[in-house]
C-alpha cells in the first residue's frame, strides 16, 4: 500500500514534467515550422529569380547572335565567356577549337589572318596594358576584308571582369575597292 501511495505522489510530478516537455517540444516544432516556411518562401523567390535570370540570359544571347557584328566576351583571366556565330565566321574558327577558346589561342588564330601581325599584336598588347580604356581600330585581313574592331571593358557592378570585343565588316568603306 505504501508503494501505491508513493507512486500516486510521484505521478503528478511526472505528468507535470511531461506536460512541460511536450509544451517545449511544441514550441520548438512551431519555431522549426516557421523557419521552414520562411526558407520555402525564400527558395521560391530565388527559384523565380533564377528562372527570370535564365530567360534574360537566353534573350541576351539571342540578341548577340542576331547582330551582324562579330562579338566575343573574354573573362578577366583570358577565357572566352561567350561569342556569337558571326564572330566565329569572321575569324574562321574551327568548331573543334571553340570549347577551349582562350585569349592566347584566339590571338594565334587572328595573327595568322591579319595583314599586319605586328600591328595587331601591338593593338592586343595596348588593350591589355590599358584594360579600363575603350579602344577602336581597323584590322586589315589577308583575304582583303577590313574589320572595324572595338574593345570595351566589361563590368559587373562597377568592377571590371573582362572585355567585350566587337568586329564589324567595313570592307565596303575601307577596302581596296572603296
Amino acid at each position: 500500500m505504501n508503494e501505491l501511495v508513493e507512486r500516486t505522489e510521484v505521478l503528478p510530478d511526472l505528468v507535470n514534467r511531461l506536460t512541460r516537455e511536450l509544451s517545449e517540444l511544441r514550441r520548438e516544432s512551431a519555431a522549426v515550422a516557421r523557419k521552414l516556411s520562411t526558407t520555402a518562401r525564400t527558395l521560391e523567390g530565388r527559384t523565380q529569380e533564377l528562372t527570370e535570370a535564365r530567360a534574360a540570359v537566353a534573350l541576351l544571347l539571342a540578341t548577340l547572335d542576331a547582330t551582324t557584328d562579330g562579338i566575343i566576351a573574354m573573362g578577366h583571366f583570358g577565357r572566352a565567356m561567350h561569342y556569337n556565330e558571326r564572330f566565329v565566321q569572321m575569324w574562321r574558327i574551327a568548331p573543334d577549337k571553340l570549347p577551349t577558346l582562350s585569349d592566347s589561342a584566339l590571338l594565334a588564330m587572328q595573327l595568322a589572318q591579319v595583314k599586319d601581325p605586328a600591328g595587331f599584336l601591338a593593338l592586343a598588347e595596348a588593350c591589355k596594358a590599358s584594360p579600363e580604356r575603350e579602344q577602336s581600330s581597323l584590322v586589315h585581313m589577308t583575304d582583303g576584308r577590313v574589320l572595324q574592331c572595338r574593345v570595351m571593358p566589361q563590368r559587373v557592378r562597377g568592377k571590371r571582369v573582362g572585355t567585350v570585343t566587337s568586329y564589324r565588316d567595313v570592307t565596303d568603306r575601307h577596302g581596296p575597292g572603296a
